[in-house]
């Protein structure tokens, strides 16, 4: 049996495959969901991240943990470091560590501003595209469900006729 493969849109904006088997794509024990964050929303926390203040790999690592990011390995992380770079949305420089060897410092462009305005403006229509769905899926127990306590009519669409119909019936003393 081959391992299963799923498109992924690359930082900057190519699909590839990623192998469901492959170790580095792997979540870490903490990641609350499975495939939680999607690999296109990585690039917007990193400029985001960057943007507040330079950093090098592990304090950018750091960040995205801080906001519930636990699935993303460091090879996945430098990986997209390396690629914001070479599309001129970071630039870096080694730089001597406090008590070790020399680390790649981060940076954010001009271009990496306008990048992340962008993806802001883009995460921000996925926002309002999910609080839709939510406030359609949380409109109360069985909304929009065939076999919920809504009555639904024969496309599964909530009936509220009939709903309070059966509401009224309920009030009234026999």
């Amino acid at each position: 049996m081959e391992p299963r493969t799923s498109k992924v849109a690359t930082p900057e904006g190519r699909a590839g495959a990623r192998s469901q088997s492959d170790p580095a794509d792997r979540p870490d024990e903490r990641e609350p969901l499975s495939g939680w964050p999607p690999r296109d929303i990585l690039a917007p926390f990193v400029l985001l991240a960057v943007s507040m203040q330079r950093a090098h790999g592990y304090v950018i690592e750091d960040y995205l943990r801080a906001f519930g990011l636990f699935g993303i390995t460091m090879s996945t992380l430098y990986r997209t470091l390396r690629q914001m770079e070479k599309d001129g949305f970071l630039e870096s420089t080694w730089e001597p560590g406090p008590t070790g060897p020399a680390r790649r410092v981060y940076t954010i462009t001009d271009a990496g501003h306008d990048w992340l305005d962008s993806s802001a403006t883009m995460l921000d229509t996925y926002r309002q595209t999910i609080d839709r769905f939510l406030d359609l899926y949380g409109a109360g127990p069985g909304a929009n469900r065939p076999d919920g306590d809504a009555t639904t009519d024969k496309n599964g669409t909530r009936d509220t006729e009939t709903d309070a119909k059966r509401t009224d019936q309920k009030e009234t003393p026999r």
